[in-house]
């Protein structure tokens, strides 16, 4: 009787250990750096570079708050090096994570501010003056994890709409933008 309570007791330390382990190895990263290149197309029609960073606080598996930030540069001359106008958004909101072995697929839906300079071409002409105004972005990507700690996000894809003010009527309109980022993912767990 005594040999076999050392055997359950043995197993049930085999298990509380290995059964730890495997939990580990299934729990998301505590928080995701992302940095990479971005494109804006404005709904002036126009192209415009930068870059997108992110930081998601994973709260589970598969839900986290992602601060969103990025930076894009307007030029209107041929010196790329003096950009004329930029934009930058501030954002905040929940993302929802699907991690699925070596893929992992996002959504968020975010919501902030957008620092818009003076003469930046969101159609309809520029703005007038810099100011910060509500700003929203919707939208996704994924990620193809390389390790435990860096993956290459393969595309984040978000539709962005701005609210400025109409520089004729002065009255607030909507901007809709759509916005492709890519670049390298490091987590921390």
């Amino acid at each position: 009787m005594r040999m076999n309570m050392k055997v359950y007791l043995m197993l049930a330390i085999a298990l509380l250990v290995l059964g730890g382990t495997a939990l580990a190895q299934d729990q998301a990263p505590k928080i995701e750096v992302f940095g990479g290149f971005s494109s804006l197309r404005t709904a002036g029609s126009s192209n415009v570079l930068g870059w997108n960073a992110q930081v998601a606080f994973n709260v589970k598996k598969w839900i986290g708050i992602a601060a969103d930030f990025a930076n894009h540069y307007q030029t209107t001359s041929n010196d790329l090096k003096r950009p004329s106008a930029s934009i930058t958004s501030f954002m905040f909101g929940p993302q929802l994570s699907d991690r699925a072995g070596r893929i992992t697929g996002f959504v968020h839906v975010l919501l902030g501010a957008s620092r818009v300079s003076d003469g930046f071409n969101l159609g309809k002409g520029g703005v007038d003056g810099t100011a910060a105004h509500f700003s929203m972005a919707f939208g996704g990507g994924i990620d193809a994890n390389v390790n435990n700690i860096i993956a290459v996000r393969l595309f984040q894809a978000d539709y962005e709409s701005i609210r400025v003010p109409n520089p004729v009527t002065g009255n607030q309109e909507a901007r809709n933008n759509f916005r492709l980022s890519m670049g390298i993912v490091f987590k921390i767990k």
